[in-house]
């Protein structure tokens, strides 16, 4: 279904706005969400194992945005 979402990214708030500003460029809807600022709304904080953020796409888009993702690690590999 189209309608439903897949993780693409858990990780770092920092690496996740860069990929939602990557997504958005590619016309990708998205969504992070951010643990941290979730505990301190609920009035407490907790670290979580799996990162700080993860990164949605819908369904349909997921090819493209793990594509988009490949291309930005690739870059990363180049520069190191």
């Amino acid at each position: 279904m189209d309608n439903e979402i897949k993780r693409i990214y858990s990780g770092s708030v920092v690496n996740a706005e860069f990929i939602g500003s990557v997504l958005e460029q590619n016309d990708i809807q998205f969504l992070i969400r951010n643990f941290q600022e979730e505990s301190l709304c609920a009035g407490w904080a907790a670290s979580t194992i799996k990162g700080d953020a993860s990164v949605y796409v819908f369904d349909k888009d997921y090819d493209k945005a793990m594509l988009l993702l490949d291309e930005i690690n690739a870059a990363e590999m180049e520069e190191e």
